[in-house]
């Protein structure tokens, strides 16, 4: 606002400033990773007391949606800031091909190649950064939620070698025929099979490899009340880490009668349907089915 007497300070944060001064706040630093004909900008929380001869765990959050922003300068205190200070974690955003803000060019990349890009892009950033003495290679582990935990999911079930100790997955897409088909359709075509794009659809889809490290450990989460990405996309990748006997864990809110309380499914078995309490639908009864498989793996 300007008036004749000059300008006048609507809000200056004074507060905000005052409490992060009095406090050993997290900080970051950017960094830039050549890949093809892009210079990529990848961001590095660390730990107020970090220091370079200490070994650190690293967590890689992945977002990958096509057209945002992961690696930014936006001051936030949430989650991650916590996770930072108490717990001594190195976190790494990284926006690979598909990302938003860099041009079209980069942005339309992933079309008709959703997830295959960006996983080998959020792989180059994760191998220049386990360069450094700092990371411990042995605690190294990935989030994401959405899209992002659809990303996830394709890097710890997809990977060939013990690069992951864990993996997180908030309520992950795993198949784009069950999606928003406004996305799906934008990025991958009209899902039939004489266009041509049938093909993208089953590329793009989560696939379990047989050969799943069974050292690492990987927790979904989903709530099935999930009206933007329904259950059955847990549903259908549990009976894929079923069939590949793979380490994971299964934590639900809001469960459907077949699960009666809220709790989390491990290698002991510890989920079961109630009898008579199921889904009356032959669709919905098997995704109960699939979700209250126990667990071959023991972790």
């Amino acid at each position: 606002m300007k008036t004749q007497e000059g300008l006048i300070e609507l809000e200056n944060n004074h507060k905000v400033r005052s409490a992060v001064e009095k406090r050993q706040m997290p900080y970051s630093e950017f960094e830039y990773i050549q890949l093809d004909d892009y210079k990529l900008p990848m961001q590095i929380i660390k730990p107020a007391t970090f220091i370079n001869t200490a070994h650190y765990p690293l967590l890689l959050i992945v977002d990958g949606n096509p057209g945002s922003q992961s690696a930014s300068e936006r001051f936030e205190v949430n989650w991650i800031t916590a996770l930072v200070s108490s717990f001594s974690v190195v976190v790494v955003k990284f926006d690979g091909r598909g990302s938003g803000y860099q041009g079209t060019k980069l942005l339309h990349e992933v079309r008709k190649e959703l997830g295959s890009l960006q996983e080998k892009d959020q792989l180059s950033a994760l191998g220049s950064l386990l360069k450094f003495q700092y990371i411990d290679k042995t605690r190294v582990g990935v989030f994401g939620k959405e899209y992002g935990g659809y990303l996830s999911t394709r890097l710890v079930t997809s990977m060939t070698d013990d690069l992951f100790a864990c993996g997180s997955a908030l309520s992950p897409i795993t198949d784009f025929k069950l999606y928003a088909s406004a996305f799906s359709e934008r990025y991958l075509g009209l899902h039939t099979i004489d266009n041509g794009a049938y093909g993208a659809y089953e590329l793009a889809k989560v696939t379990v490899r047989e050969s799943l490290s069974n050292k690492a450990k990987f927790l979904i989460i989903h709530a099935t009340a999930d009206e933007k990405i329904h259950f059955q996309h847990t549903a259908e990748l549990i009976t894929n880490l079923v069939k590949a006997k793979a380490n994971y864990s299964l934590l639900g809110s809001y469960l459907p009668p077949c699960l009666p309380e809220p709790r989390i499914q491990d290698g002991r078995g510890s989920g079961s349907c109630r009898e008579g309490g199921g889904f009356t639908e032959p669709a919905q009864s098997r995704h109960c089915e699939a979700a209250c498989t126990p667990i071959r793996s023991v972790i």
